[in-house]
């Protein structure tokens, strides 16, 4: 699958999900700000810096998106593996 195809359906699931996705660009950033999900007001937004390449943004909404409770939502098998690969690996 293209890289531009598996960014538009990660998109879409964080829509899904209610997650509002802000283009930032924080490579000038005084401060050692980075993409990540927040919550303000109850509401959820990812920040995505646009200053990475399409292949570390993918990397970054996958994480993230991996962690999220998808029962009940239909993700196409590529992108649940993909989500499934992202997620943290914990040793027992």
């Amino acid at each position: 699958m293209e890289p531009e195809k598996i960014y538009q359906y990660l998109e879409d699931l964080a829509e899904k999900l209610g997650i509002s996705i802000r283009y930032e660009d924080l490579s000038g950033s005084q401060c050692m700000a980075k993409s990540g999900l927040c919550r303000i007001k109850g509401r959820y937004f990812y920040i995505m810096d646009t200053s990475r390449d399409l292949t570390e943004k993918i990397g970054l909404l996958a994480q993230c998106l991996g962690q999220m409770d998808l029962e009940g939502i239909y993700v196409v098998p590529a992108i649940r593996e993909l989500l499934e690969r992202s997620r943290p690996h914990y040793p027992r």
